[in-house]
C-alpha cells in the first residue's frame, strides 16, 4: 500500500506507521535512486534533498479529521512519472527520512507541540551529523539544521 489513511487517528496509530513507511522508503530502490541523482557528487547531501524535497513537494493539509500517510515509494513513482505530488508535515518527513537513510545517514523523524497546545500537531525529520541530530523541515520557515528544543516531543525510529 502506498497510502494510508486513518480517521481520528491516535498517537500509537501514528508512530507505528511513520515507523513502517521510513524503514521501508529507506530501503526501497527507487528511494535510493532519487537520492543518488539527487546527491551525486554533491558537497552538501544533506542540503541537496532539503532544497530538492522543499522546492518539489508542496505542503498540503491532509482531508479534515483524518489522518493521510504518503509513502516515500509513492512520491518518489509519481515525481518520475511527472505527476505532482504534495503532502503535509508528516508526508515531507518521511521523504526526507527516507531519502536520506538510503544513502547511509542515520534519520529518525520526531513528532512535536510546535505551538505550546500540548498535543502532538507537528512532523518533521532530523538526520544525525558530526553535531548531533539536526533538524531537516521542509515544510517550515526555520532553515536546515536549525534544532529547537521543543516542550513535547516523541521520536519515531
Amino acid at each position: 500500500m502506498t497510502t494510508k489513511l486513518i480517521l481520528n487517528a491516535n498517537l500509537t496509530e501514528v508512530v507505528r506507521e511513520l515507523s513502517r513507511m521510513v524503514q521501508e522508503g529507506t530501503i526501497d530502490p527507487s528511494v535510493r535512486k532519487l537520492a543518488e541523482q539527487i546527491t551525486i557528487g554533491q558537497a552538501d547531501p544533506i542540503g541537496m534533498v532539503f532544497v530538492f524535497v522543499t522546492h518539489t513537494f508542496p505542503y498540503q493539509l491532509d482531508p479534515i479529521n483524518y489522518e493521510l500517510f504518503i509513502h516515500p515509494r509513492r512520491m518518489v513513482e509519481d515525481y518520475y512519472q511527472g505527476r505532482l505530488h504534495s503532502g503535509d508535515c508528516d508526508d515531507h518527513a518521511l521523504l526526507n527520512a527516507a531519502l536520506l537513510g538510503s544513502i547511509g545517514y542515520k534519520t529518525r523523524i520526531i513528532l512535536v507541540d510546535n505551538g505550546r497546545s500540548g498535543e502532538i500537531n507537528h512532523a518533521l525529520s532530523q538526520v544525525e551529523t558530526k553535531i548531533g541530530w539536526v533538524d531537516v523541515d521542509t515544510t517550515s520557515t526555520a532553515p536546515l539544521g536549525w534544532f529547537k528544543r521543543y516542550d513535547t516531543m516523541v521520536i519515531v525510529n
